[in-house]
C-alpha cells in the first residue's frame, strides 16, 4: 500500500492521498457494518455507520501519527485506522441499544 499511496501523494499530495485511503478504509467497513446491523435486524441508519467508520478511520489515524507509529500513509497507520473505523462502528451501534419510550427525542425511526 506504502507505494501505492506514495505515488498518489506525488500528484495530489500527501495529507490529501491520506484523507483519500481513509475514505475508502472507512467506506469499505461502514459498508461493512451496514451489511452486519441489517443481517442483525439492527435500526441503526447506512449513513450514521459510513460517517462513524470515516470518522473512526481519520482520528484514529491522526492519533497513530501523533503517536509516532509511523508517518502519514504508512502501513501500521492505515491498519489502525481500520481499527478506529471498526470501534466507531461499534459505538454507533452501542448508542443506538437504548431502548427508552417511542416518543423519545434520541430515538428516530
Amino acid at each position: 500500500m506504502d507505494a501505492t499511496l506514495s505515488a498518489t501523494a506525488a500528484i495530489v499530495g500527501a495529507p490529501n492521498a491520506q484523507f483519500l485511503a481513509l475514505l475508502l478504509i472507512g467506506g469499505a467497513i461502514g459498508w461493512f457494518a451496514t451489511k452486519l446491523s441489517h443481517l442483525m435486524h439492527s435500526h441503526v441508519t447506512a449513513g450514521a455507520l459510513l460517517l462513524a467508520a470515516v470518522t473512526g478511520a481519520w482520528l484514529s489515524a491522526e492519533f497513530a501519527v501523533r503517536a509516532g507509529v509511523g508517518p502519514r500513509g504508512a502501513d501500521a497507520v492505515l491498519i489502525a485506522a481500520a481499527f478506529g473505523a471498526a470501534l466507531f462502528c461499534a459505538g454507533c451501534r452501542a448508542l443506538h441499544q437504548f431502548n427508552g419510550s417511542a416518543d423519545d427525542i434520541a430515538l428516530w425511526r
